[in-house]
């Protein structure tokens, strides 16, 4: 069911509870997210854009704090599309121990990941409920693992992710579990030369189960990726590592879904080409929006063009 938004005022103090409550309608009532959900292309679109707006009410609900609001609107398909369609939860469709795992490692982008769960059925509204700061809170600037609600690792400190995701792989093998492993990375994370370590380890055990997400959207915390630290074709440095390797259009659901299904012997990285910023057009490709505070006039923009594109992919459907 279409999520509307148009009951939303601009009173901060309520902006969260009903954003989660309007997700949690969005998505299907069993919490069901696996592979033949059903999800058509047009759903997918709509929950990521649901996911850039929960992004937008987050940092107008707290509008002194800065957000790292770019790198999570150019992640919202590849969290739509992994948690909506992909992934076998754990929500009412497979055995717990046998779910797949989600490995954040950009945890910067926890704003996504959040409404992403919520349409999952692994967070609540009451989660959103509890605000993002204090003691009680769940959600957070940055992810807490919590593997109860589906948040597999704790976030802040970059090229972590896919280190941990490895070892995931390596325990599901070891236990003859079917889950697969999903990590999604950042491409100025991979600046880290950790992740090329674990990158190392992973080829060489030929992690089947392990699926890498790269949201490769050009900019990082200092600029562009080409120029704070040009390492090269990432597929090239991966496939040398024994990766299999695909891109795509991250901002395509239907091409992200179809990729995302691959299967292979090797693990597997997905270069996903992707805009940061992508969905409010002052903030696209802009790196002052890796890390900002949403003013009122920025909220009534991103709004307006949400609402735009929301109407547009409607209109598509039609």
């Amino acid at each position: 069911m279409p999520v509307s938004w148009h009951c939303h005022g601009s009173v901060r103090g309520r902006a969260l509870a009903a954003t989660a409550s309007e997700i949690t309608q969005s998505g299907r009532a069993d919490g069901v997210a696996r592979i033949g959900a059903g999800l058509s292309s047009t759903e997918l679109a709509l929950r990521a854009i649901d996911i850039r707006r929960q992004v937008i009410e987050f940092a107008h609900a707290h509008p002194d704090t800065p957000f790292h609001l770019g790198g999570s609107l150019s992640c919202a398909e590849i969290m739509a599309v992994l948690l909506g369609t992909i992934m076998h939860t754990g929500a009412g469709d497979v055995p717990w121990e046998e779910r797949d795992r989600l490995v954040l490692s950009k945890g910067h982008a926890s704003l996504a990941l959040w409404p992403a769960l919520l349409q999952a059925g692994l967070l609540s509204k009451e989660d959103f409920d509890r605000g993002m700061f204090g003691p009680e809170a769940v959600i957070g600037k940055q992810p807490r693992r919590d593997t109860s609600r589906g948040i597999e690792l704790s976030g802040g400190s970059l090229g972590m992710g896919l280190g941990y995701a490895a070892g995931l792989a390596l325990a599901a093998r070891r236990k003859n579990l079917p889950s697969r492993i999903y990590c999604v990375m950042g491409d100025g994370e991979c600046d880290e030369g950790s992740v090329w370590e674990a990158a190392s380890f992973a080829g060489h055990n030929r992690l089947g189960s392990l699926m890498v997400i790269i949201d490769a959207n050009g900019l990082q915390l200092d600029g562009p990726t080409s120029q704070v630290l040009d390492s090269g074709p990432l597929t090239g440095k991966f496939a040398a590592f024994g990766f299999d390797v695909q891109q795509v259009d991250g901002h395509d659901v239907a091409a992200l879904a179809n990729v995302l299904t691959t299967r292979s012997d090797r693990p597997l990285v997905v270069v996903a080409h992707t805009v940061k910023g992508k969905g409010l057009s002052f903030a696209e490709n802009d790196v002052k929006w890796h890390d900002r505070c949403l003013d009122e006039d920025g909220y009534s923009r991103a709004v307006a063009e949400l609402e735009a594109a929301r109407k547009e992919v409607l209109d598509r459907a039609e």
